[in-house]
């Protein structure tokens, strides 16, 4: 598939995470479920730590260097595997203390003040650097559920970039109604707010890519959408955003698990995980293959400079960089 222009990168991430921090197990949609609840319930319960390796190995194989947002309290558990992430030269980045989303999304109400989620995300990113090293710039929302006052803190923290907005027409993981002038491209997020703003500011947005078809925005960066709807969608919606700018793909080493997912807390969802394993880890190589030669991890683009990333120096007519 041709994914012209070629001058823009597709920015290849992994989300480490396992089912049971997802909605239907220890993060279920409006509770602060515990994840200790969760593995006490369930014998043997790891299913994605197994297949960390086949993440790592299908990026060598290519040679492609990647952005991995881990989980904090599953990075204290199993160090040695991200270390093993780290010794392979990828980037490391931060996924929240315990995958918990940051507010309920039936409400948009927070379920942590501001001052909560600083302390537990500095908490959660000096769990990663003390265990591999390095510092720790990039954050990825639990669920993607993400919201304008949480940019702000990370900004205070210090963090340089978050990839969570997803613009598309069949969900809202924002606490926002609309996201004016957010599209697929980096951006400066205007203060307090998720909305493209016009001033440079230490921190950037990468939203997700999304495919339009006949009016719909469809999600396309990788995740469950790729396993439900195959390489197919991701590709088109990754060559339609590459028009606008660097587009950003995702997966988890969970989506490759051959093993049954225990579903004990997921009866109102089984469908989560009626497709994976060898199946969608040819989904997600096949995506690999197409993008070989163009890819990078997030602190590779942002060495471009955030204001010439954000075209902040090129305001448009309408005010929007």
């Amino acid at each position: 598939m041709n994914l012209e222009p070629k001058n823009n990168p597709v920015i290849v991430s992994v989300d480490v995470e396992d089912w049971y921090h997802g909605p239907t197990a220890a993060a279920r949609f409006g509770t602060r479920g515990d994840v200790a609840h969760v593995l006490g319930s369930v014998p043997q319960p790891e299913r994605g730590l197994p297949y960390l390796d086949a993440a790592l190995e299908l990026l060598a194989e290519r040679q492609m260097r990647a952005t991995f947002f881990w989980v904090a309290e599953y990075a204290r558990r199993f160090p040695d595997a991200l270390r093993r992430c780290a010794a392979a030269g990828h980037e490391i980045a931060c996924h929240g203390l315990t995958h918990f989303p940051k507010f309920d999304p039936a409400t948009k109400r927070p379920n942590f003040t501001p001052v909560e989620f600083k302390t537990r995300t500095a908490e959660a990113r000096k769990i990663l650097e003390d265990l591999c090293g390095r510092r720790v710039t990039g954050y990825r929302a639990p669920n993607a559920y993400i919201a304008g006052w949480m940019l702000d803190a990370l900004e205070e923290l210090g963090f340089a970039y978050d990839s969570s907005v997803s613009v598309n027409s069949l969900y809202n993981k924002t606490d926002e109604p609309q996201l004016v002038g957010v599209d697929s491209r980096p951006y400066f997020p205007a203060r307090g707010t998720l909305r493209r703003g016009t001033v440079a500011r230490g921190l950037v947005e990468f939203p997700w890519p999304f495919y339009t078809v006949a009016g719909l925005k469809i999600q396309s960066a990788g995740g469950p959408y790729l396993r439900f709807f195959g390489s197919g969608l991701v590709l088109a919606g990754l060559r339609q955003s590459l028009r606008r700018g660097p587009a950003v793909f995702y997966f988890h080493p969970v989506d490759m698990c051959r093993e049954k997912i225990p579903l004990p807390f997921s009866w109102k969802r089984p469908m989560m995980w009626w497709f994976k394993g060898d199946l969608v880890r040819g989904r997600i190589a096949r995506v690999l293959d197409a993008v070989r030669g163009r890819t990078a991890a997030f602190d590779e683009v942002l060495k471009v400079g955030a204001e010439k990333l954000c075209g902040a120096d090129q305001e448009t007519k309408n005010g929007h960089c």
